[in-house]
């Protein structure tokens, strides 16, 4: 056994690590209250409706869009990814007919942050994304768009924060809301099924209320994909490198008998997800001046993946491909994740002029997942990988909220946050030959403390004009311990272990301006600097063999700085009519200390390998450069009244976007990774009160990303999603809807040129060079789905 100790690079031979999917509710801002409308006083009139629905105003001073629950209603999303499709700025990067995991102005990879009633919530992958499609549509009782944050939230979220409001009896009438409905999937013929209901009361004296909701849904995405590689060989290759294309041109996703690819590959894969969740809150006011509130939650997700894979082989050129005798690969994942939290708030009027709120919650979320691989059969197994992810998070905490004058607000807090990680990942490989066979189990505890505190103010400049002025200071430490065991033939050949830790304390100021210039007109100008904390397997002080090239090792270092960021956003917003609303903002990021893949220029053997076996480099993360975003959004959302349509409701937003950075392989600039070039969503609503009927349309499309690393170039295009709504109301307690979605069935493209070399100098010289030594293009395809739901109140 060799042990390992070192606060900077540490070595682990793992060559994959991956993070499960957390769950926390570490509470720093008070959930947002609800935006002051029209007063509902019965279920009714939020269920049935019969009107149209339109963006919500808000008073804040930071700059903040808010989207009810009704906004979305009616397109009867499955999940918080569906209902954020039509909010502005938000793109998703996702496979097909998925939506995990937003991207606020086009950035990903942890630069947006999701929060759920104003607490943070941990990544579901390595770079601290959060996955939302796990969220059921049916427990959200609206969410805020924050594009710049106020000093009483996490600092995370360069590009902006996502704050999800669950639903809750203080703020819903009493009644029972039921649903019931059906999704049907055009393609695969079949047919899943949804069900909620929520139940929300209060007592007499309007001192106790609570609410209730039990949904279970299923959720059925199946995909045809094609991919086409293209080598030296291939007809066209070396004409498509001369012009530096991305390869896309070459390929004959409908017409195999004609295409020049060297390798094509057909797979058929379905996703069958099964979800159940409870949501529960009670909040109890002892007195005038206090209340307490205990809130709960569960959620429960069964997924089964089935993927069938197609291999043909060619010798590049045109009709090529022996399509009489393709390789089989089968693959099966059983995904099994459970997430659980508690959370309570205390809150107290200590005087006319001074509150009181103390939180705690605790969060924990486990993922079983087992994936098998066959080939040639179904019962062929040749691979099988194993995950075991337990996380944990405590949190507390404490704000106190003064008014020092007639014009000057004070708040103060501070939070804390402990979070236990417990991963395993077993690697099994060649399991259809007992000599050969390998195993690769490795496993780590990841330990952060967090202890943060906020100062806040707030001055009344004048009747018209407020500024928000606060300082928030975070605090950061962790720990890492970890082992790695290496098996061949059933044998235990190696075991590594270590451990690591590091620190970051930070400073965070901001500054935001509201200036209401008429009833109508608002002006806003906000200045705040955010963070992007550096991906786990990127601090994880492991090595990965044969990265980025074969003669090349990459060590994870967990002494990395956080990515820093000042941001200005100005903004102008214009009310019109009883409900019409027009926004635009300008807003820009400068980003700092990005993380990179650099070439230490170190041999192995400063690790213990033997230089023979990987002649190349020691390569690791560093800080090693700045970026740069800005862009200009649009966002409508009106009845047509000033036509003499008052029920006809249009909503849409525009953003276009512009980025740059270094580039790690050609040098100059390019674009940010994933992030597109626009964003934008169009729809209308058309209400029909004769019938008691209402329909209506949703578009939204984004532009082409990229992706740049080492030894790849990736571009990456979807069609637009069209949506489409029908709905009939029985009454005023019933509405049934029949929704359509991905009508245009639609594609995602993805094209990547990929360059080669013994070590990573010589991938980076024929990138630089674009001497592309392959090209692999991919097709994604989803199926079209119609829904037809019934919806109570009781």
């Amino acid at each position: 056994m060799r042990n390992i100790h070192r606060n900077a690079l540490t070595a682990l031979i793992l060559s994959s690590l991956a993070i499960a999917p957390g769950y926390a509710l570490a509470q720093d801002a008070d959930a947002a209250p609800a935006p002051q409308n029209d007063e509902v006083t019965d279920l009714q009139s939020v269920v049935v409706t019969g009107e149209i629905q339109y963006r919500n105003r808000t008073e804040t001073t930071a700059p903040e869009l808010v989207y009810g629950q009704e906004f979305f209603a009616q397109f009867e999303p499955v999940s918080v990814g569906d209902q954020l499709r039509r909010v502005p700025g938000v793109a998703f990067t996702s496979d097909i007919g998925e939506s995990d995991s937003p991207q606020l102005r086009g950035l990903g990879q942890g630069y947006t942050q999701v929060l759920v009633n104003g607490r943070p919530i941990p990544g579901a992958g390595n770079d601290r994304t959060v996955f939302v499609d796990r969220i059921p549509a049916e427990i959200i009782d609206r969410i805020e768009i924050v594009r710049s944050p106020s000093a009483d939230i996490d600092s995370q979220g360069v590009g902006g924060t996502i704050n999800i409001i669950l639903k809750d009896g203080e703020s819903l009438p009493p009644g029972v809301i039921a649903r019931v409905g059906a999704t049907y999937n055009t393609d695969a013929g079949n047919i899943r099924g949804n069900g909620s209901v929520s139940w929300s009361g209060r007592n007499e004296a309007d001192t106790v209320f609570y609410s209730l909701t039990l949904d279970a849904q299923e959720r059925y995405n199946n995909k045809d994909t094609v991919q086409e590689v293209f080598e030296s060989d291939s007809v066209g290759f070396d004409e498509e490198v001369g012009r530096h294309g991305s390869g896309a041109g070459l390929a004959r996703f409908d017409d195999p008998e004609n295409s020049s690819a060297i390798e094509r590959t057909e797979e058929q894969d379905s996703r069958d997800s099964r979800d159940l969740s409870f949501n529960g809150d009670l909040t109890w006011k002892p007195t005038e001046d206090s209340s307490l509130r205990l809130d709960a939650f569960y959620l429960s997700t069964d997924r089964k993946e089935h993927q069938d894979t197609f291999n043909y082989e060619g010798d590049g050129s045109v009709g090529g491909l022996d399509l009489e005798n393709p390789e089989l690969e089968f693959e099966d994942t059983d995904i099994q994740q459970d997430s659980f939290g508690l959370g309570a708030e205390y809150q107290k009027q200590l005087s006319d002029v001074s509150k009181f709120s103390l939180q705690a919650a605790y969060a924990s979320f486990t993922d079983d997942t087992v994936q098998d691989k066959f080939e040639e059969t179904n019962e062929d197994l040749v691979s099988k990988e194993t995950t075991d992810a337990e996380d944990a998070e405590w949190s507390a905490s404490a704000s106190y909220t003064r008014e020092l004058s007639d014009r000057v607000e004070m708040k103060v807090g501070v939070s804390g946050k402990v979070k236990d990680r417990d991963y395993r990942l077993i690697v099994d490989d060649d399991l259809d030959d007992e000599e050969e066979f390998t195993r690769n189990d490795g496993r780590f505890q990841y330990k952060e403390r967090r202890l943060d505190a906020y100062a806040q103010f707030k001055w009344k400049l004048s009747s018209a004009v407020t500024l928000e002025t606060g300082l928030r200071a975070e605090s950061t430490k962790t720990e890492q311990d970890f082992q790695n065991e290496l098996s061949e033939g059933g044998v235990l050949e190696e075991t590594i272990v270590g451990d690591a830790d590091s620190s970051e304390f930070m400073l965070n100021p901001s500054a935001h301006l509201q200036w209401k210039l008429t009833d109508n007109d608002q002006f806003r100008v906000s200045l705040a600097r955010t963070v992007r904390r550096p991906s786990i397997d990127q601090v994880i002080p492991s090595y990965a063999l044969e990265s980025p090239a074969d003669e090349d090792v990459t060590i994870g270092n967990p002494d990395l700085s956080f990515e820093s960021s000042w941001g200005l956003d100005v903004g102008y917003e214009r009310r019109f009519g009883g409900r019409g609303v027009f926004g635009v903002n300008v807003f820009t990021r400068r980003i700092s200390d990005l993380i990179g893949l650099v070439n230490t220029g170190l041999t192995v053997d400063e690790i213990g390998l033997d230089p023979e076996d990987f002649p190349g480099n020691i390569y690791t993360y560093q800080n090693i450069g700045d970026a740069k975003t800005h862009g200009v959004e649009f966002d409508l959302s009106t009845p047509l009244e000033f036509m003499g349509m008052s029920e006809t409701g249009v909503f849409a937003n525009y953003t276009r976007l512009w980025s740059d950075r270094d580039d790690p392989a050609g040098g100059g600039k390019i674009e940010i990774d994933y992030q597109p070039k626009y964003v934008y969503n169009v729809g209308v609503t058309q209400n029909l009160p004769t019938w008691n009927m209402s329909f209506g349309f949703s578009y939204q499309k984004q532009g082409e990303s990229r992706f740049v690393t080492y030894g790849e170039i990736e571009s990456q295009k979807y069609d637009g999603n069209l949506e489409f709504f029908v709905e009939k109301r029985l009454g005023d307690r019933w509405v049934l809807r029949l929704t359509g979605n991905n009508l245009l069935d639609a594609d995602s493209l993805q094209a990547e040129a990929g360059f080669d070399g013994d070590n990573g100098a010589e991938i980076l010289a024929n990138q630089a060079a674009y001497d592309v030594d392959a090209y692999e293009i991919e097709r994604e395809n989803s199926s079209p789905r119609w829904t037809l739901t019934l919806r109570a109140v009781f």
